[in-house]
């Protein structure tokens, strides 16, 4: 009556054997990951008191905070940004000889603008009988007065259109 047990012996051993065998090798596998994740999370957790809930908390307050930080860095960097186009930003001298008949390039014109065109061209008129200065406003790279050639091109070097050569002349 048992015998068929004993025929059948060999081979449940064999089975049980080899299930044993696999279990013991899934039993490592998951002891390796289960190790591998523990030095994970006491990487995760270094330096924290409390679960992982406080720390991810902790984590999240950290990057509001931050967000919180960079918005404020964003909006007074906006507000440098509008108060430095007020500043004198384009500027050009243009040294001139008015008049053919004297000595050099005694006269010029300072061109000064600030991002938008606004700004003031002074202009220096040397003759041998002394030295006049103007002043001419300008508002949008204009002005309401008539512009000699020479404040024209002062302006123009100034806002950038006109190319300088080597002796200082476009």
């Amino acid at each position: 009556m048992l015998q068929w047990l004993d025929s059948i012996a060999p081979v449940l051993t064999t089975v049980a054997l080899l299930i044993a065998v696999a279990a013991l090798v899934v039993a490592i596998i998951l002891w390796q990951r289960m190790k591998t994740l523990r030095a994970q999370y006491e990487e995760l957790t270094m330096g924290a008191d409390g679960s992982l809930d406080e720390v991810l908390n902790q984590h999240m307050d950290n990057v509001r905070a931050a967000l919180a930080q960079a918005t404020m860095a964003s909006e007074t960097a906006q507000r440098v940004e509008l108060l430095g186009r007020s500043h004198v930003q384009h500027l050009a001298v243009l040294r001139y000889n008015p008049f053919s008949n004297t000595g050099g390039d005694q006269s010029f014109v300072l061109a000064l603008a600030d991002h938008n065109g606004d700004g003031a061209l002074i202009n220096s008129l040397h003759t041998r009988d002394g030295t006049r200065i103007y002043a001419k406003p300008l508002t949008g790279w204009t002005s309401t007065y008539t512009l000699t050639d020479e404040e024209a091109e002062a302006l123009a070097r100034a806002r950038g259109s006109a190319p300088v050569t080597s002796n200082g002349k476009a």
